[in-house]
């Protein structure tokens, strides 16, 4: 195949991975698109080497945005954000608090958990609270491979035992900052703040996937004013290195 190029203003361009990943999980999708010299790849706190985050008592998106901008050397100049999962809940965030100048979102299965509650989409909040209740008392009660329900919840059963067994156990040691990101998840706007960012999005789910990942994803697509949404076929959570074809095509169309 040959490479999609870059067309998008030459904003630069910050990948912003999910968790239990980190900045190498945008390796695909960077070997098939031609992104320039404007494109970084981050790690977020916790991940990549990374030291953990001090903020676990009280997590803040200010904790991952500081990280970012020191990463980035970011001066206040406009940026597209790509986020995948939690990382495109941070780029939402970004956007939504004006942390950063986002004049961009590419959020690829963003795990928004709270507009389900913001927007009243009780099916999926009660599917989310069960959920969320049941792995902190996995991880409590130190049940072995807990974040493997994590895995398994958004990308499918069996998903995490497809992982190689290296992989799983450096997952594990990760668990206790995933718990916070569900906590930064859950973390609510004003609906006003959606409806009023004016900015072009693209959001995409796939058909595979989770039935509240795609509640989220068009949830997010019927509130935003300027977003449209994708359906990639064939792939679940984890598409951008399942369908990075696909993905590309999204992000530079």
């Amino acid at each position: 195949m040959s490479k999609k190029h870059l067309n998008n203003n030459n904003l630069p361009i910050i990948l912003i991975h999910g968790s239990f990943a980190n900045a190498k999980s945008w390796r695909k999708i960077k070997e098939l698109g031609e992104f320039g010299n404007q494109t970084i790849t981050v790690n977020l706190p916790g991940h990549g080497g990374l030291n953990d985050p001090i903020d676990f008592e009280k997590p803040s998106f200010e904790t991952e945005f500081t990280e970012i901008k020191s990463q980035i050397n970011y001066k206040g100049e406009p940026v597209h954000f790509v986020g995948h999962s939690y990382g495109g809940v941070v780029a939402l965030a970004a956007a939504l608090s004006e942390s950063f100048n986002v004049a961009k979102l590419t959020l690829f299965e963003p795990v928004a958990i709270s507009v389900t509650k913001t927007f009243n989409d009780l099916n999926s909040l009660n599917i989310i609270e069960e959920f969320v209740k049941d792995y902190h008392q996995a991880a409590k009660t130190r049940e072995q491979n807990a974040c493997s329900r994590v895995i398994n919840f958004w990308g499918g059963k069996g998903s995490f035992e497809m992982i190689p067994h290296h992989i799983q156990d450096a997952m594990t040691v990760m668990t206790r900052n995933n718990l916070r990101h569900w906590d930064l998840c859950a973390e609510q706007f004003s609906p006003d703040l959606y409806k009023n960012l004016n900015i072009s999005i693209d959001i995409a789910y796939g058909s595979q996937s989770n039935t509240v990942a795609k509640s989220i994803a068009k949830i997010l697509f019927n509130i935003l004013p300027n977003a449209q949404i994708h359906e990639i076929k064939g792939a679940s959570h984890f598409m951008i290195t399942s369908h990075p074809n696909e993905c590309v095509k999204i992000l530079l169309p």
